[in-house]
């Protein structure tokens, strides 16, 4: 007598080896409009807890921490909720062991965490492409005057010292040739040299009255806070950056745990 065996197909199924697009693409959709409707509320918060015509508005440096805190929890919040829709709604993968069944959970959620973050990139991108066409159709014109005022090149800087007035000489437009003068130190070596100080501090005295070591004290006072002002902006830039990359990580560890937990809650069926 001759025994047969009959495989029957579990419905829901899908081959071991296969990525289930739909439920990743499903979660990477969730992720992005949860971020970018979260991100919308904390704007709209941020905006009503100052008035241009109250004294009474909080520090930057609190409504700083309180967006930092809002950003994180929005990025990780929103990876766990399309983590745990991937792994809870990918289809079954038969009879594979559970360990392979947690990794690929775990590889679904962080694919959905991948897609989602290019989609938030490519809205960032187009919001600041937007954004800066309407600026520069607005300065466009102010722009190519001040490129008019400004050297291109090493050479033009060397000819325009040479062509400096003497001490006590009128100038046409103090304001506009100590910009230009500090315009150029910046663009050429990022250092004010001493003679530039000089020459600065001339115009100051002939312009504000002042005695040359009182005009000197200003213009060294001035340039050592603009430069304290530059050197905390490339800070802050760089903590930004910073902050950006170690969010995006915790997303990334979130949309795979929340995975993991769909799809174990997905294989017990206990919503049944």
């Amino acid at each position: 007598m001759t025994e047969t065996t009959t495989v029957v197909a579990i419905p829901g199924e899908s081959p071991p080896t296969s990525f289930d697009w739909g439920a990743i693409i499903g979660g990477a959709l969730l992720a992005s409009v949860l971020t970018a409707i979260l991100l919308s509320f904390g704007s709209a918060a941020g905006f009503a807890s100052f008035s241009l015509y109250s004294w009474n508005n909080p520090s930057a440096t609190t409504l700083t921490i309180i967006g930092v805190a809002w950003f994180s929890v929005v990025m990780i919040g929103s990876a766990l909720a399309g983590g745990y829709f991937t792994g809870r709604f990918r289809r079954r993968t038969g009879t594979v062991p559970l360990d392979e069944r947690q990794a690929r959970d775990a590889a679904h959620g962080l694919l959905m965490w991948a897609v989602s973050f290019i989609v938030g990139m490519a809205l960032a991108y187009m919001v600041v492409a937007g954004t800066a066409r309407g600026a520069a159709s607005a300065v466009g014109q102010a722009a190519a005057g001040v490129a008019q005022t400004i050297p291109q090149d090493r050479a033009a800087s060397i000819v325009d010292t040479m062509m400096r007035p003497s001490p006590g000489a009128e100038i046409d437009n103090p304001r506009g040739e100590v910009a230009r003068v500090l315009t150029t130190d910046s663009l050429m070596s990022g250092s004010i040299t001493d003679a530039d100080r000089n020459y600065i501090a001339g115009i100051v005295a002939a312009e504000a009255k002042i005695s040359p070591e009182e005009a000197r004290k200003r213009v060294d006072t001035t340039i050592e806070q603009a430069t304290q002002a530059a050197e905390t902006a490339r800070k802050a830039a760089a903590w930004l950056a910073f902050l950006i990359g170690a969010v995006s990580i915790l997303a990334a560890g979130a949309a795979v745990t929340a995975a993991r937990l769909g799809g174990k809650e997905r294989e017990e069926n206990i919503w049944r």
